[in-house]
C-alpha cells in the first residue's frame, strides 16, 4: 500500500501493488548453492516478465552484483487512476534455520 504522508491531516490512500519475492529467493539459494559469492562483476540469475501475479510494469531481471542479489522493478500501482512505482530491492541474508523466508510481498 502506498501512502501519501500528510502533516496536518490524515495520509491519503494513493494505490497497492504486488510483487513475488520468490525470483529473488531462489536466486539467492542458487547463488549459496553455486556459491557464487565472488567472481564475474555482475551475473543475470533470472527474468520476470510482468503477469497476472504481478504489478510489473516491464520485464525485471535478478541480478548477482558483486556478489549481492538484486532486483529493479517498475510496478503499477492498482485502484488508482494512474501511478507507478520503482524499487530497487536488495537480498540480505539472515535466514533463520527454524524461519524459512516468505516469498510474497505486498508493497
Amino acid at each position: 500500500e502506498v501512502l501519501n504522508k500528510d502533516r496536518f491531516k490524515p495520509d491519503d490512500k494513493m494505490g497497492h501493488t504486488r510483487l513475488s519475492l520468490h525470483p529473488i529467493v531462489s536466486a539467492s539459494r542458487l547463488r549459496r548453492a553455486l556459491k557464487n559469492s565472488a567472481g564475474a562483476e555482475e551475473t543475470k540469475m533470472r527474468k520476470v516478465i510482468p503477469g497476472r501475479d504481478n504489478c510489473l510494469v516491464r520485464d525485471s531481471f535478478v541480478r548477482c552484483v558483486k556478489g549481492e542479489i538484486v532486483q529493479e522493478v517498475w510496478l503499477r500501482l492498482c485502484d488508482v487512476k494512474s501511478g507507478e512505482l520503482e524499487l530497487k530491492l536488495k537480498w540480505v541474508d539472515v535466514s533463520s534455520p527454524t524461519q524459512p523466508p516468505s516469498p510474497h510481498m505486498r508493497v
